[in-house]
């Protein structure tokens, strides 16, 4: 019976562990824009555009700016792989460039709120958050005519 007990025990043990995984490396992430932003989708090449700074202005004339998590944080590691297509090491480098500041700077922020904050507060920025941390004061536009529930979303966590 102890043996039995036991077993059970180390059996939810694990189950609540993987739960807690799936969690964490099945997170949805959104791509936000300003409310008057009149943008509705982006391709995901044309996302890379902007996370290059080869894209440096919405249509309206109005410069992009980029929000992000922290440079280090699992969220940014994702998007940068996801959008960019390299290593993270690789990308990091792409947003750190010095040449970057007059062309879409990045701003990072310590959590989604700041970045919504951010991005609610300036026409031309764009940012990238958890969907479930969506609260309001920000607009979630389409990627490669997906939403981020949608099957087939690009930026769906692993």
């Amino acid at each position: 019976m102890g043996t039995s007990a036991m077993r059970n025990r180390l059996l939810i043990i694990c189950v609540l562990v993987l739960s807690v995984a799936s969690v964490a490396f099945g997170t949805d992430y959104a791509i936000v824009v300003n409310p008057a932003n009149p943008l509705r989708a982006l391709s995901l090449v044309e996302l890379g555009k902007i996370f290059k700074a080869k894209t440096t202005i919405w249509p309206d004339g109005k410069g992009i700016t980029l929000v992000l998590r922290e440079p280090n944080s699992p969220a940014t590691k994702f998007i940068l792989e996801k959008v960019l297509g390299g290593t993270f090491d690789e990308e990091k480098a792409v947003l750190s460039d010095p040449g970057r500041k007059n062309a879409v700077p990045v701003v990072f922020a310590e959590s989604d709120e700041e970045v919504m904050r951010i991005v609610g507060g300036n026409a031309g920025a764009v940012g990238v958050i958890d969907v479930y941390n969506i609260t309001g004061g920000v607009k979630v536009i389409k990627i490669d005519d997906k939403q981020p529930f949608d099957p087939g979303y690009v930026l769906k966590g692993r």
